[in-house]
């Protein structure tokens, strides 16, 4: 089977990202098309460093999966744990969207390395995701290709932008940080561990007719998980007085399940955070959990799970039977039932 785009670009950033500083920034942008109307940022290298990686690292390393990328990383002289940074910008459109990618780091550009994560793959997958060629890497299927910039920097395009990407390359062209969004694209916190921003897609403005969100133009956020999650996440309405009905229809819902959250193990301090807000035609909803916070929730629903909502929340275990007059073992009864009638159901069909 074909490797796509998607494929190759998920087997270089696995493979392929070294330490760098800061994550997938203003820069970068300068490398993705003008035609580009979102953007994802990933600070790779700051979440490695975060209390949320080191709290689950050693969960993820007993994944057969992650320790083999992890093993085949060091194979190739990069250190999972010095990854630096990705930034995907893209026009959504259907059904084949274009993408640009740029991956940061040192050495990331050094054939010897990439050449050793080609290897790598293929021994996993029977296939390299791309093969390198100068300073083209030449992705697998025609999906696209890949250019090196330098030994700190390699950028992937499908081929309709291509020819776009290396034109920005060579100091040629517009990118998206000039192009007719950037002041959407600077709207996010580009200095947290994830951000994005940008136009709605159309499929996704299609599916909220008829509902309180429909009108909805672009959207933006960013999540820090230094200690825990915190989030911002902020859209664009059609007007100000808009952006109003929304948030005051957002307090009255939140205002009517809240109370509940305590029942799935949601601390006070989380629910308290959540907080709405407007500036001009703009919606913002924010929140934040603590590690601990994180931690109290997840050892909630493992007391829930465990307990089949029953035990779990303060009730007798859903698996003990309410009464103790039951039957242990109804089914063996009717066994036992149906076995004392076989002979006389055999006499008469002997009769017959």
């Amino acid at each position: 089977m074909k490797k796509t785009f998607t494929t190759a670009l998920a087997a270089t950033a696995l493979f392929g990202l070294t330490a760098c500083s800061g994550g997938g920034s203003a820069s970068g942008t300068k490398l993705i098309p003008e035609k580009a109307t979102m953007l994802v940022g990933i600070d790779v290298g700051g979440l490695t460093k975060s209390k949320l990686y080191t709290d689950n690292k050693a969960m993820m390393e007993a994944a057969p999966e992650a320790k083999e990328a992890m093993d085949a990383a060091k194979a190739c002289n990069i250190d999972i744990e010095k990854m630096g940074s990705i930034l995907i910008g893209t026009d959504a459109a259907q059904p084949k969207p274009n993408v640009t990618a740029v991956i940061t780091g040192e050495g990331i550009g050094v054939e010897a390395n990439l050449t050793c994560i080609a290897e790598k793959a293929k021994e996993k997958s029977g296939k390299a995701p791309f093969t390198v060629e100068g300073k083209e890497l030449k992705m697998e299927g025609d999906d696209g290709v890949g250019y090196i910039v330098d030994d700190k920097t390699v950028v992937i395009a499908t081929s309709g932008w291509a020819a776009a990407t290396k034109e920005l390359i060579d100091g040629k062209g517009k990118s998206a940080a000039d192009g007719p969004n950037k002041d959407l694209f600077g709207r996010a916190d580009q200095s947290k561990h994830i951000w994005f921003s940008g136009l709605l897609p159309a499929e996704a403005a299609g599916q909220l007719k008829g509902s309180p969100a429909e009108g909805l133009k672009d959207i933006s956020g960013s999540m820090d998980l230094s200690n825990g999650v915190a989030f911002t996440v902020t859209a664009g309405a059609e007007s100000a007085e808009k952006a109003e009905e929304m948030k005051k229809q957002a307090e009255e819902q939140f205002g009517m399940v809240k109370g509940m959250a305590g029942l799935f193990g949601v601390p006070a301090g989380v629910v308290d955070s959540v907080k709405f807000d407007t500036k001009d035609n703009a919606i913002s909803v924010s929140a934040k959990a603590s590690a601990e916070d994180i931690k109290a929730i997840q050892e909630g629903a493992g007391k829930m799970m465990g307990g089949g909502m029953g035990g779990g929340m303060g009730g007798p275990p859903m698996d003990a039977p309410p009464m103790g007059d039951m039957p242990a073992d109804p089914v063996a009864g009717a066994d036992d039932a149906a076995a004392e009638d076989a002979p006389a159901d055999d006499a008469a069909e002997a009769a017959e």
